[in-house]
């Protein structure tokens, strides 16, 4: 259903790291995924996102200054880019470091970012740190979120132990979990990039997120 209501809107790359502005003026860089902590640069927009509109990060306090002149659009189911306007370039990650750059002349996997919601984001904090919620799979405890190395080479899903958990085939999904009133708990059925199913039930703890 489509939220007509303005929200913060999150980046994430191919290997599960947030984009953000460090400072003022700075460049855009990757982040490291922290449950619960989440960067203080983001887009406010509708949701689902209409595209292609313009890039326009902002802060808390202030609008995003010194990047490019940049439009994002689509770049498959759920996925997005990031366009420089004046040289058609793409925005791109390199994955071993905390480096960007956008003189990527097209798109392929590190050049595609994932927008997620508040309540997305909290999804995948309850899901990789438990004392946000208690989490069973099969009704047994399931692990924490693990995100994948780089060295495994693959990207846009998670491990929750042995499962492979799609990002993007599972945003309504993350959004429920996200959702969870504190001591209440939801039921959801989780999809893997294969098609593969796991069925989680998460009891919402009373650590705020």
């Amino acid at each position: 259903m489509d939220d007509k209501r303005l929200q913060r809107v999150w980046l994430m790359d191919w290997f599960g790291q947030l984009i953000t502005q460090p400072a003022e003026n700075a460049g855009l860089i990757r982040e490291g995924f922290t449950p619960g902590d989440y960067p203080d640069t983001f887009l406010v927009s509708s949701w689902p996102m209409k595209l292609p509109t313009k890039m326009s990060f902002r802060h808390t306090a202030s609008l995003a200054q010194g990047l490019p002149d940049a439009e994002i659009i689509e770049a498959g189911e759920s996925l997005v880019a990031l366009e420089d306007q004046d040289s058609g370039n793409f925005f791109s990650i390199n994955p071993r470091t905390q480096d960007t750059h956008w003189n990527a002349g097209s798109l392929n996997d590190w050049e595609r970012f994932i927008p997620l919601t508040k309540e997305m984001l909290d999804g995948l904090s309850i899901l990789q740190d438990h004392s946000f919620g208690e989490v069973k799979m099969g009704g047994h405890p399931a692990p924490t979120l693990r995100w994948p190395s780089v060295a495994e080479n693959v990207g846009n899903f998670a491990w929750l132990g042995g499962f492979s958990f799609s990002i993007t085939r599972n945003l309504s999904k993350l959004k429920e979990i996200g959702s969870t009133p504190a001591g209440k708990s939801v039921e959801v059925v989780l999809a893997s990039p294969h098609g593969d199913v796991a069925k989680v039930t998460v009891v919402r703890s009373e650590k705020e997120l």
